[in-house]
């Protein structure tokens, strides 16, 4: 016992180290084992895909090859030398070489000699048989045959057995054990295996169409699939590869398939022998520190061991460095480089004889002493590893980004013995941090340049970080909230509103807003709050100051409530004018109508006529100012109608035509070609703007004078064109000085008391205005003395001709006074005006119509309850219930459905005229009322009438 080599607590101890070298050496060896599996199976898969590639390309080569030997027998039956022995024997010999030269390809050859068909097959026991063919030679080719046309009319057919063909040729390529080989032939699946007994494997239809899809595209593929066989299901992997063959436009496809366990299973047995055999030899080494302990030479042997070890398995990782871009290397105690993987030169573009001769101890090397010098760095501070990067230049001028890992090696002494380490290429890597950072400084950068205050949230709302500008108000404020969720801050009562918001931003992943008015010592303030995620665990706010856009829109808002209010204080001023001044005129006019019907003598038709013409001057001009009114607030709107061009120009000549004709002024129209040319625009306002140009030009054309009025049609486009003006006189010309301001409203070139012309000043300026709604541009050019040109264009479209309504035949005075025989109304009048009232009662009188009167609404209303009426004529304006109220009403008494209202009124408004329509009412006339206007509403409400009634 005095003689033991170690004594207990040695043994224990040494028992206890080796127990844990035991352990980390497994631990280590599990490791490897992963890493070695990996390699492995990406190793395997290559093969496979280079296995399925390889066969599929041969397969493919076979058949162009056979495709471009296939004219050999053609060459043959065209030799002209060739006579009929050789055609029997020779061509029959030449074909059977063909079926051995390609065994198991050809099915059959059938060969048309002009005047008869051969047929030649090779049955199952290789017997060669040449007969000739009952039937007539095909017309066409399948996609499984080769047809081969000669100059003789020779013709020869192959028909090929693609899949026995591939079946034979794929047995010559090794699948792992498990292993299933397939054709995809005209869209079927067809097991290649020479044993039928075998069970078919059956792969998943969602992976079988995925499959297919790339196959029809052309394109090779590397899939994961599942597939059962029997009962059991498998999971493999499965590698395709298309060709072409014969002259088919579809391509097939090959298709090599292994289980996933067949592809490990060699792994499993090899690494657990030599993991047993690592195990037994550190076992061993234990026990022999246990048996005996050498001294220094042992522990050193033990480490060389140990060391020799390592090395193998880093050898074993080569494949792993390669995709790395990386390499291996050892050295001594002195720093010379003792073993490097070949892949150093790879890496650095220097051999490895060039790397270990830098390494030297006596070598200059900048990079190699760079290292050297970060290793003895690395000894003086204690360090066992070594991580530095550096810039290297290859030898061709590539410059890259390297990274040496490296950990140094010391015996039981504490003295270095050596290194190993790694060397890697990580210029992608490096130049993607190099970006990161300066777009981590761009960020930077902007955030601090934000005016805008930024908080930085968690998915629960609790603030991280915040950015504010103005540090001096702000930043105290802004940095009590970190720590704090959003509803411990933000504004009382506006915080479930802020917290929707956040949530809806956090679940959409989408920017989302909310104005938030903050309570400060600086008085109030809104902020819009902009909330969107910045990645899956942190929100942000980013916090506009808007109180002064709050304050100028508070500020353009009353300033529109103002403008409005002055608008419709202008709307209702001009409505009431013209409401009081159409009212009389209304009489005026009406009985001017009335009397124009009676027996007048000379005398007193030339005082009706100056009357009548009184009264309609005072009535254009009431017009006019509404007109532009109704410009100036936007509330006129283009009303297009289908029209004839020339017949409405020559409508307004007719119309204007007396007034030249009193002043002797010749008026002549020019057209251009405008042959059953249908136009549709507002033709109203065209006519308006015509009528003021053509009625100004014969106002200040002198008697004797000239007026010009030409029409033009330029096309746009195919359904777009422009309709163009031109009213040209040989008036009194206008100054340069008075033409810019031609089309202001209310201008006049005479101002005086004593001017030559009158006038509102409106009408230019209207015109102007209807122009340029209707998409054109009024254009003047004027000189004193010898006359203006006034142009205008607007923009119309052509329709079909048949597109413009009848015109109604104009009323004539016998034709009025006898409505009332001819068409019999029941007609109810609601008017509370007696000089309203009077005219009325006179022009029913003279249309021949009986009609009761009402003079309120009220009234009205209970006359229609209790009477039939075809017609109600109602005021808008009346005493206890005005004509809109008592048309509504009407319209909810039960069999008064039909009743037509026709709505009076001096209110000449469009929107007067929408509420009246919109009250129930059928029609609208605006005061004063012309006679022959309302005999022909009349007319027209008594066929409709008469047409409910049959």
């Amino acid at each position: 016992m005095a003689r033991k080599f170690i004594d207990r607590s040695n043994f224990w101890l040494t028992s206890i180290v080796g127990s844990l070298l035991v352990v980390l050496v497994i631990a280590l060896g599990y490791s490897f084992f992963n890493a070695i599996s990996f390699s492995q199976m990406n190793s395997r898969r290559e093969f496979l895909i280079k296995q399925t590639e390889l066969a599929a390309r041969s397969l493919e080569m076979e058949l162009s090859r056979f495709k471009e030997e296939s004219g050999v027998l053609m060459a043959f039956l065209e030799d002209p030398d060739l006579d009929e022995e050789d055609f029997k024997d020779e061509f029959t010999v030449a074909v059977r070489r063909t079926f051995t030269s390609f065994p198991g390809m050809l099915d059959s050859v059938m060969v048309d000699m002009v005047d008869s068909t051969l047929v030649f097959e090779m049955t199952e026991t290789n017997d060669f048989i040449r007969k000739r063919s009952l039937v007539a030679f095909p017309g066409r080719e399948e996609d499984s045959q080769l047809l081969v046309k000669g100059e003789g009319g020779f013709r020869i057919l192959y028909t090929l057995d693609i899949p026995a063909y591939t079946e034979e040729y794929v047995t010559n390529f090794y699948l792992d054990p498990g292993g299933e080989k397939f054709l995809l032939y005209k869209s079927n699946l067809i097991p290649l295996r020479r044993w039928a007994r075998q069970q078919q494997a059956l792969l998943d239809e969602d992976d079988l169409n995925a499959v297919k899809a790339d196959i029809g595209l052309g394109l090779k593929g590397f899939y994961e699939v599942e597939w059962e066989k029997g009962d059991e299901q498998y999971l493999g992997i499965l590698a395709q590869y298309p060709f072409s063959y014969a002259n088919s436009d579809t391509s097939a496809s090959l298709m090599f398939l292994v289980p996933m366990d067949g592809l490990t299973s060699g792994i499993y047995s090899t690494y657990f022998l030599l993991f047993l055999g690592v195990v037994i030899l550190l076992i061993g080494t234990v026990a022999f520190f246990l048996i005996s302990l050498k001294g220094n030479i042992d522990s050193i042997k033990v480490q060389e061991e140990n060391l020799r070890e390592i090395s193998t398995l880093f050898d074993q990782q080569n494949l792993l460095l390669q995709e790395m871009k990386g390499f291996v290397f050892f050295h001594d105690y002195k720093g010379e480089i003792t073993k490097v993987s070949d892949e150093v030169e790879e890496v650095l573009g220097h051999s490895k004889q060039e790397f270990l001769e830098a390494f030297k101890v006596d070598s200059e090397h900048p990079e190699a002493n760079n290292v050297k010098s970060e290793t003895i760095k690395a000894l003086m501070e204690g360090r066992h590893l070594v991580d530095l990067e550096y810039d290297f230049t290859k030898p061709n001028g590539e410059k890259i980004r390297v990274k040496v890992f490296e950990k140094l090696l010391f015996d039981e002494q504490g003295r270095m013995c050596g290194g190993m380490g790694i060397g890697t290429d990580i210029t992608a890597q490096y130049l993607a941090r190099q970006e990161l950072e300066q777009s981590e400084n761009r960020l930077r950068s902007l955030i601090s340049n934000i005016p805008d205050t930024i908080f930085i949230y968690n998915n629960e709302g609790v603030v991280l970080d915040f950015h504010v500008q103005d540090r001096k108000n702000l930043f105290e404020s802004a940095n009590s909230t970190l720590g704090k969720s959003l509803h411990e801050f933000v504004p009382h009562g506006q915080a479930d509103d802020i917290a929707k918001v956040f949530e809806r931003a956090k679940n959409t992943n989408s920017i989302q807003t909310i104005d938030v008015v903050w309570h400060t010592p600086l008085g109030e303030r809104h902020y819009e709050m902009r909330f969107f995620p910045l990645d899956e665990n942190q929100i942000m706010s980013i916090s506009k100051d808007i109180t002064g856009q709050k304050i100028w829109e508070k500020g353009l808002v009353e300033a529109m409530n103002a403008a409005d209010q002055a608008s419709r204080a202008k709307s209702d001023f001009l409505a009431n004018m013209s409401h009081e001044i159409r009212t009389p005129m209304n009489g005026l006019l009406g009985i001017i109508d009335l009397l124009e019907s009676t027996n007048l003598n000379r005398i007193q038709k030339q005082y009706v006529e100056i009357i009548k013409n009184s009264g309609n001057s005072l009535l254009s001009i009431i017009r006019d100012i509404l007109d532009y009114s109704k410009i100036e607030s936007g509330k006129i709107d283009i009303q297009p109608v289908p029209f004839d061009p020339v017949e409405e120009l020559k409508d307004q000549i007719k119309i204007l035509s007396g007034l030249a004709g009193k002043k002797k002024i010749k008026l002549e129209l020019t057209y251009g070609e405008f042959e059953k040319t249908i136009l549709e625009g507002d033709k109203g306002k065209i006519n308006q703007v015509l009528l003021n140009l053509i009625g100004n030009a014969i106002k200040f054309t002198p008697e004797l004078g000239k007026v010009g009025v030409r029409m033009e049609l330029n096309p746009v486009d195919d359904f777009f064109h422009f309709l163009s003006f031109s009213v040209a006189d040989s008036g009194i010309g206008i100054a340069p000085e008075h033409l810019e301001h031609l089309t202001d409203p209310f201008y006049q070139v005479e101002s005086s008391n004593t001017r030559t012309y009158q006038g509102t000043g409106l009408g230019l300026a209207i015109a102007k205005k209807i122009v340029e709604l209707m998409g054109g541009q009024l254009e003047i050019e004027s000189e004193v003395g010898k006359g203006s040109v006034f142009k205008f264009s607007v923009i119309v479209r052509k329709v079909d001709q048949n597109s413009v309504p009848q015109a109604n035949e104009e009323l004539t005075w016998k034709d009025i006074r006898e409505m009332g025989t001819e068409f019999p109304l029941r007609i109810l009048l609601a008017e509370d005006n007696d000089l309203n009232l009077q005219l009325m009662t006179l022009m029913f009188q003279q249309l021949g119509f009986e009609f009761e009167v009402a003079q309120n609404g009220a009234e009205a209303v209970e006359k229609v309850k209790n009477q039939e009426f075809d017609v109600v004529l109602m005021d808008v304006q009346m005493p206890l219930k005005n004509g809109l109220e008592a048309t509504r009403e009407i319209r909810t008494l039960l069999g008064k459905e039909n009743v037509v209202i026709i709505g009076l009124s001096a209110n000449v408004f469009e929107e007067d005229k929408k509420m009246a329509l919109d009250s129930g009412m059928n029609d609208y006339l605006t005061k004063p009322i012309r006679l022959a206007v309302l005999a022909d509403r009349l007319e027209y409400y008594y066929r409709k009438v008469r047409e409910r009634a049959d």
